[in-house]
């Protein structure tokens, strides 16, 4: 291990993960956008890219933007001026993102835990995980929101406040979740004063971190008056507070998919074995005060209790991985430092399993690569459309491919050699069917059409109906 004590040696090393990392992910760098990619972010910046770039609530029509903060749209759409506004050029953004947020996974361990062997294994296990590596090409909100968090809790310990409220308010003006994270911070605010009785820092740290309340207040005083609501309904009317349901969502996705799914339920029995080693330890105490064993508790639980009275999906737990991914690595630290020659065989053991699990291969899931099978089935069947052959045809389209056909910046044609339709009309000739996605809520009535094509990849399916 002495390898790793050089700082250099360690940046070589972080180095070179990332490179084999992009190297195993350049086959989706180019791939067209999908699903909410295309419907809910790509369309916004797109939209903000034709209209003017801002951050103001009213930049981007709600439905294009599903009422969230504007941050990462204004950033997206700020790169694609300069760079071009392509799914490659859009896709290594966030790959760049990634890199950033496994980085800040090694500094923030780095900065609980003093030791760089964890901080390196830390780095290493997120970067296995099947949702980061889903996420990492996908222009979505979660890997920008991630980023900030990481950095905003990194800044907290190494007691640079001003720079943790930037990353703090940047987390809250990409998505509402990052709220979560500024009460975390505030809770521990009030904490910390209550203990040192010291009024200047306090109402220094009040200050700072007030900031993002502020502008989050101004932003839905702003949307309330551009589209007579703070909160977008459509989003508010998929919470649920039933406690049943309240119950079921924090096994789902707090607990299940941060520490069984996709192969971490070999990581989560190291962490059993070294809790249970840790705290019947003779010399066990909590007496030392530490602001990580208030704000990341406080974090983790809001963060949690946010996510299961809303619309939970399992890429939206992205922001908790760094810390999973932490955890993990001082486990397998924890349990090995007797003697530190067994750490490589328990990390190869316990990344083996998140590597069997890179696709579910049965369900679309945007948080494993199952994703590129309806990528695979979505531009398969737009190529079969605009082949050339249904040149002189109006071809209707819905959701997951309604925008498809409307602006080449989508990634799905340089030409386009067809007559698009978005409405999709009832008496359309030719409708584009796909699942998951509209032939589930609204299947073709097979008295009035019949199929011409089909493209299947395992779960998805994507095909072309002409009526009668």
């Amino acid at each position: 291990m002495k390898f790793l004590e050089s700082a250099t040696n360690r940046l070589l090393l972080i180095i070179l993960m990332f490179a084999l990392f992009v190297a195993f992910k350049w086959q989706d760098i180019a791939l067209p956008y999908f699903w909410d990619e295309m419907a809910g972010y790509m369309s916004g910046v797109v939209y903000m890219q034709d209209h003017g770039i801002s951050i103001l609530p009213s930049a981007v029509p709600p439905d294009l933007s599903y009422g969230h903060p504007l941050l990462m749209h204004a950033t997206m759409a700020c790169i694609a001026e300069v760079f071009g506004n392509t799914p490659t050029v859009m896709h290594l953004t966030i790959l760049g993102f990634t890199f950033l947020l496994a980085l800040g996974t090694y500094f923030l361990a780095l900065q609980l835990n003093a030791k760089p062997l964890v901080a390196l294994m830390a780095y290493v296990i997120f970067l296995f995980q099947p949702i980061t590596v889903a996420q990492s090409t996908q222009v979505l909100l979660e890997v920008f929101l991630a980023m900030h968090t990481v950095y905003a809790l990194l800044f907290y310990f190494k007691k640079q406040y001003a720079l943790s409220a930037f990353f703090t308010l940047c987390a809250v003006m990409t998505k509402e979740t990052g709220l979560v994270l500024a009460i975390a911070m505030m809770v521990v605010v009030f904490f910390e004063f209550l203990r040192d009785k010291d009024l200047k820092d306090f109402v220094y740290k009040f200050l700072v971190f007030d900031i993002s309340f502020l502008v989050f207040a101004g932003f839905l005083l702003l949307q309330k008056a551009a589209y007579g609501w703070y909160l977008n309904p459509t989003n508010v009317g998929k919470s649920k507070l039933e406690l049943e349901s309240m119950v079921q969502k924090f096994w789902d996705y707090p607990i299940q998919f941060s520490f069984v799914d996709q192969g971490r339920l070999t990581f989560t029995f190291v962490v059993v074995a070294f809790l249970v080693a840790y705290f019947r330890r003779p010399n066990f105490s909590f007496n030392e005060y530490k602001s990580s064993r208030i704000l990341l508790p406080v974090f983790v639980l809001g963060f949690s209790v946010f996510s299961v009275i809303a619309d939970a999906h399992e890429r939206y737990f992205l922001s908790l991985m760094p810390l999973v991914s932490i955890l993990f690595a001082f486990s397998i630290y924890g349990i090995s430092r007797q003697n530190l020659k067994f750490i490589p065989l328990i990390l190869i053991l316990c990344l083996n399993s998140n590597v069997l699990n890179m696709d579910n291969g049965q369900r679309y899931r945007d948080a494993d690569l199952s994703y590129r099978d309806m990528v695979f089935t979505n531009r398969a069947i737009f190529d079969y459309v605009n082949s050339g052959q249904f040149k002189d045809d109006t071809i209707s389209w819905a959701f997951p491919l309604k925008l498809a056909p409307v602006d080449r910046r989508y990634g799905y044609f340089d030409t386009l050699k067809f007559i698009p339709d978005t409405t999709f009309r009832a008496d359309a000739l030719y409708k584009v069917y796909c699942t998951p996605g509209n032939i589930d809520w609204n299947a073709p009535d097979t008295n009035d059409y019949q199929l011409i094509q089909s493209f299947k990849s395992s779960y998805s399916e994507s095909a072309l109906y002409k009526k009668f």
